[in-house]
């Protein structure tokens, strides 16, 4: 088995050699828990796949957040045109 503190060194050479210090290995656990959502998984299958026993955290900590929808846009859009009839 690897251990954890000799990888972290290795990965902040490559990240370091590569101009990218912000990218972590905690960035690669979002970037599939962000995959998993964007395909329209569930929350439980992102929660599995990263080792969460419970899903709260996986919607809380990994999902994204923050995105636009135009669902909500639409409605607003048609909400604000019935009062200004």
């Amino acid at each position: 088995m690897r251990d954890p503190n000799n990888f972290g060194k290795q990965w902040r050479t490559v990240r370091e050699e590569l101009g990218v210090p912000e990218v972590t290995t905690h960035s690669f656990r979002k970037t599939v828990a962000t995959l998993i959502d964007e395909d329209g998984l569930s929350a439980r299958i992102g929660a599995d796949h990263l080792g969460h026993s419970h899903v709260s955290m996986t919607q809380d900590r990994y999902m994204t957040r923050g995105r636009i929808h135009a669902q909500v846009a639409d409605l607003l859009d048609r909400t604000v045109a019935k009062s200004g009839e």
